[in-house]
């Protein structure tokens, strides 16, 4: 499938949509104007702030960040990281650096998004957690490790140098304080093709229309057995649940009165983290500049791969690093992008 993302087009007329950044600064953001601002602004305590996500001087063999290309003009790249804390880290509390997740964590989501200058889409590109690339310091590992091992510095740092891309800003989301949204919007709905079940988890999905509520869509995310493809059915999996959200909110009112969904705000901005320089005004400005989006014009891609294999008895992912250099270098300079597999995208 051809890529029109890079390209570029006139919103179509309809209902529109700005969806970003898993929902929360989604709402956020729309929800500032028309004398909300006292509101919003007392909502914003909530969010986390990651200090220094951008400085590389402690960080050994990271090397120079990549140079905005002119080219690209006011194209914004968001580094997106849907964090799992499971294994006992509280939501919300306050880590190293203002970073809401405790480190060594699982970072089971990971996506570079791209808003292209002329704001006529917004495009996401995923990278399954157990690719295999080089980080900074440590040689090549899974690429979650450097979440792990550095905080969101060490992995904007791989990310930016595996893709050449620079980062304007980085977000993070606690899938575990997410399904509290989740179930706050009343549940979501998830069409599937076929139906599956997770011998792990001990949980089953029919063929057809699925209903979840938040603990059930974190099963349903979180699946990695009983997978036709494996982690790559768990990328698509997590596209799905993030578009499903995204027109729930919709569907809920939230874009037209934000005044009467103050529980709903208040969960989603408790799961965020965002860098220090991502204030609320540059989140509003980008809104305002979205506001000819729809559902219909955002695109999911998973980062092309060439399969999975073996390295240091682990079982990871391997890139391609001639498409993915195809790849990156229309986004670094904010062009139509290649074709991409019928595997590797996905649209709602």
């Amino acid at each position: 499938m051809s890529s029109s993302r890079g390209a570029r087009r006139r919103p179509r007329p309809g209902r529109r949509v700005l969806w970003w950044i898993l929902s929360g600064v989604l709402v956020l953001v729309l929800a500032v104007g028309g004398g909300a601002w006292w509101y919003i602004s007392g909502l914003t305590g909530g969010i986390g702030h990651a200090k220094n996500v951008f400085d590389r001087s402690k960080l050994n063999g990271a090397g120079e960040r990549p140079a905005a290309d002119p080219a690209a003009g006011k194209a914004m790249n968001i580094l997106m990281v849907g964090s799992d804390t499971r294994d006992g880290a509280t939501t919300g509390s306050e880590g190293k650096d203002g970073f809401k997740t405790a480190l060594g964590n699982r970072t089971d989501t990971m996506i570079l998004m791209h808003v292209p200058s002329d704001r006529s889409a917004i495009s996401s590109v995923s990278i399954p957690r157990d690719s295999w690339v080089p980080i900074p310091g440590h040689g090549e590992a899974k690429i979650n490790a450097a979440l792990s091992w550095g905080g969101p510095n060490l992995l904007v740092a791989t990310v930016e140098n595996l893709t050449k891309v620079r980062v304007d800003h980085y977000v993070a989301v606690d899938f575990e304080g997410f399904k509290t949204t989740i179930d706050q919007l009343g549940g979501v709905d998830i069409t599937l093709d076929q139906a599956l079940h997770d011998p792990q988890q001990k949980v089953s999905f029919s063929k057809g229309r699925n209903h979840f509520d938040g603990a059930t869509a974190l099963k349903f995310v979180r699946q990695r057995h009983g997978l036709p493809r494996g982690d790559f059915d768990r990328v698509v999996h997590q596209q799905m649940l993030l578009s499903a959200v995204a027109g729930k909110v919709l569907s809920q009112g939230v874009l037209s009165h934000p005044l009467k969904t103050r529980e709903l705000l208040g969960s989603m901005t408790n799961t965020m983290t965002v860098d220090d320089g991502f204030s609320l005004s540059g989140m509003a400005g980008l809104a305002g500049s979205l506001k000819g989006i729809k559902q219909t014009d955002l695109e999911f891609r998973t980062i092309p791969t060439t399969g999975t294999g073996w390295r240091q008895k682990q079982s990871v992912v391997l890139l391609d690093p001639t498409r993915d250099a195809q790849l990156f270098d229309a986004i670094r300079k904010d062009t139509a992008w290649p074709d991409a597999k019928p595997s590797e995208t996905w649209t709602p």
